[in-house]
């Protein structure tokens, strides 16, 4: 286990700004677009719209759905943006692609208040398939070098309620059917 202390690995003073909407659209996507040049053979990593995905999987509690039911508005972020970002890898020894989506809030706050929800889809063959949930007030999944972990709080003495300085990296592994937490 790896025990983080910096302020910013915990999410306190570290804001996303989620997915951005465009203007005329009505839900967010996640399109890669490909190189100028790019070899025509060459397979595309896949995507998905995160808000869709959330919104469709009926695992997902209605507070979630709640989040991303409109895009977040003013504020100092601006307007037009879902709570929510998404993180693409390939699970290591394997060809499996998949998608870790963290559900922030659209509270100005949310820097100490963190990720609300974290889940991890295995995308494929036009469909997804969720793998990991977390639940868990700033249980956020995050992608480091190609590894998922989940990242919880720590608090240490003196810290804010609302505001860990300290976070602890759990490792996610595949095994064989969906991604556990070490030691889960």
């Amino acid at each position: 286990m790896i025990v983080c202390t910096l302020a910013a690995v915990s999410g306190c003073g570290v804001v996303d700004t989620g997915v951005r909407v465009e203007a005329g659209s009505d839900k967010g996507t996640a399109n890669p677009t490909p190189e100028p040049g790019a070899d025509p053979h060459r397979r595309e990593a896949p995507s998905v719209d995160p808000v869709a995905v959330l919104r469709e999987d009926p695992g997902v509690s209605q507070d979630v759905k709640d989040l991303i039911a409109q895009p977040c508005s003013g504020g100092e972020y601006g307007s037009g943006w879902f709570p929510l970002y998404a993180s693409y890898t390939t699970i290591d020894d394997t060809d499996i692609q998949v998608v870790a989506i963290n559900v922030q809030g659209c509270s100005d706050v949310v820097a100490c208040t963190g990720v609300q929800a974290s889940y991890v889809y295995r995308i494929g063959d036009n469909r997804t398939k969720r793998v990991y949930t977390s639940e868990e007030r700033m249980g956020e999944v995050t992608v480091k070098n190609g590894d998922l972990f989940v990242q919880r709080p720590v608090w240490q003495p003196n810290d804010p309620p609302a505001c860990p300085r300290g976070g602890e990296l759990v490792p996610l592994s595949w095994d064989g059917t969906r991604l556990v937490a070490d030691g889960e």
